[in-house]
């Protein structure tokens, strides 16, 4: 998955093992990044399973933390 999201890698894409982590500053700018990412799924004949996936979420939990637009902060801290 490193190889496949290299050009993206801590731009706008984290990955851990299967897990990806797609963020942005803006709506606008969200939707370009899902499509790349979606397009690099597709180059490399990669799928994502539509059960585990979240688009467009104001915050998501991601290793153990929770991850905002105003900050990230490790889960079951206010």
């Amino acid at each position: 998955m490193n190889k496949v999201f290299k050009p993206y890698l801590k731009r706008f894409v984290l990955v851990f093992f299967y897990d990806i982590l797609v963020y942005s500053r803006t709506d606008d700018e969200h939707w370009e990044h899902l499509k790349r990412v979606l397009e690099a799924l597709q180059e490399h004949q990669l799928r994502a399973n539509l059960k585990k996936c979240c688009f467009a979420q104001a915050s998501v939990e991601y290793l153990g933390h929770v991850v905002s637009k105003e900050r990230v902060a490790a889960d079951g801290w206010s």
